[in-house]
């Protein structure tokens, strides 16, 4: 695209009526974002990131497209205290980061991008960790506060004699000296902070949704703690993404079926090389205690094998991870049709 065509879209990509930036989390930010004619179409967030604070619509007849950045069950009230229906309509649009496993709620059509993932590729675009042939440690285990299932793991560790061996970090309780000898930039921001808050911010987004190369480099798999364990819904965040753009093979503490449903948006997982039938449990203590079994068997293997079993699931979630465009496709699929050609 010579310059002065870059000029002319750019352009009317400001001329978007986008004042929450919803655009920057589903289009290239190389290339001018498309037009969309702003006395017809508006974006905003769908809820502020308070969690609790619904935006109110404006009263126009243009259709809004919102982003969902969390996740709530339309007409529950569910983990968010949020009061009142939600300021969508049947002619807006929903971009969400979380899907529902029920039927379709909303009174919208809706497309699943997840605003996490999308963060988590942009705050790694330039970093790529090494795989060493020896590592210090078996797991990455941030498990952060102690939720029921990140507890339930967490005693498993302690009652086997498994903390020692694996990168463990839990808030206020322990943390594995090696995790705070790291020396990259987001290595010693959290070793200066001087509170555990999750949603504090690094270089213009938070902190949790970078990766460090010392503590990934030093460990074989990750467990990943998410951020939910209720079966009412899948919502992947970086802790996810974060595994999937490091190259690692990972055990998921989280909700029944979240491995089904991952699968399900394009990546893989990684049965049989690690028994993932823990997925399929729906009572939450017994799915944990499956998860762990899962892990303690998976320790028994060479773990070089593991991985060149692996490699090419690995390689598929790398690229995919690392591919914006294809974190966003189904927003763009659904939103493309509605620009305006300038």
């Amino acid at each position: 695209m010579d310059t002065r065509e870059f000029n002319r879209l750019m352009k009317y990509a400001f001329m978007n009526d986008d004042p929450y930036g919803v655009l920057g989390a589903i289009y290239d930010n190389e290339l001018p974002h498309p037009y969309f004619n702003p006395k017809n179409i508006g974006f905003s967030k769908l809820r502020s990131f308070d969690h609790n604070v619904w935006l109110e619509r404006e009263k126009s007849n243009r259709t809004i497209v919102f982003e969902d950045l969390e996740y709530i069950i339309p007409g529950e009230e569910f983990i968010w205290h949020a009061t009142g229906t939600p300021p969508c309509t049947e002619k807006d649009l929903l971009v969400t980061s979380s899907i529902t496993t029920k039927d379709h709620l909303w009174p919208c059509k809706y497309a699943f991008s997840s605003w996490h993932l999308v963060q988590t590729n942009m705050a790694n675009k330039d970093t790529f960790v090494d795989q060493p042939h020896k590592r210090p440690y078996f797991a990455d285990i941030l498990l952060g506060q102690l939720k029921p299932h990140r507890k339930i793991f967490y005693d498993l560790l302690k009652t086997t004699g498994q903390v020692e061996n694996n990168l463990v970090n839990v808030f206020k309780e322990y943390t594995t000296p090696f995790i705070e000898q790291g020396q990259g930039d987001i290595d010693l921001f959290f070793k200066q902070s001087i509170d555990t808050n999750t949603t504090k911010m690094f270089q213009g987004k938070f902190a949790s949704q970078y990766i460090s190369k010392h503590v990934q480099e030093a460990t074989w798999i990750s467990v990943v703690a998410e951020t939910l364990y209720h079966d009412k819904i899948f919502f992947p965040t970086e802790k996810t993404g974060k595994a999937l753009m490091s190259g690692k093979p990972f055990i998921i503490l989280s909700s029944k079926d979240f491995l089904k449903n991952l699968r399900s948006i394009g990546f893989k997982t990684f049965h049989p090389i690690i028994d993932e039938s823990y997925d399929e449990i729906g009572d939450l203590q017994e799915r944990i205690k499956s998860a762990f079994n899962s892990f303690l068997e998976l320790q028994k293997h060479d773990q070089q094998m593991v991985r060149l079993h692996l490699k090419d699931i690995l390689d598929h979630n790398e690229r995919c991870m690392r591919n914006k465009l294809w974190l966003t496709r189904n927003a763009r699929s659904m939103l493309d049709p509605l620009a305006t050609i300038v």
